[in-house]
């Protein structure tokens, strides 16, 4: 007998940038996260014997793509330029709570590493942002 698995709503997933709310999200995919490196790298001996070395980095990324539409593009936009305007590295926390399930992601020192790029056609189109995350932390949990 099958088994139900759960149900996933994409508008119960919450992308929260220090103290903004984003909303107006593109189709598709629009958020993921990943570790920058492996945590762990293995290691065989001549004699088949396995060690295992764990890195303790965290550095990762979060990418949020906003529809062209979006508002949420003018507050990423403007803590994009505080950072170039005051010369110095702006670090907000980010947290992605999906509500229909059990996933967390989160990182408490977050930079934008670089700007969208800028295009223009008939269809509205998306906004990609990209955050280094200087502590990424990833709970992958179901739904259901």
């Amino acid at each position: 007998m099958a088994e139900f698995q759960g149900t996933y709503s994409a508008d119960k997933v919450i992308v929260t940038v220090g103290t903004s709310i984003l909303s107006g999200f593109a189709d598709g995919d629009f958020v993921s996260a990943s570790y920058a490196e492996d945590r762990a790298t293995p290691k065989a001996g001549a004699d088949g014997g396995v060690g295992v070395s764990r890195n303790a980095s965290k550095l990762g990324t979060i990418v949020v793509t906003l529809s062209a539409t979006s508002a949420a593009n003018d507050a990423l936009s403007a803590l994009f330029n505080l950072d170039a305007i005051t010369g110095n590295s702006v670090s907000v926390p980010i947290s992605v709570v999906d509500l229909s399930g059990r996933t967390l992601i989160g990182a408490a020192n977050c930079w934008l590493q670089v700007s969208p790029e800028a295009t223009f056609g008939k269809e509205i189109g998306d906004r990609e942002w990209t955050f280094g995350c200087a502590d990424l932390v990833m709970y992958m949990g179901g739904n259901g």
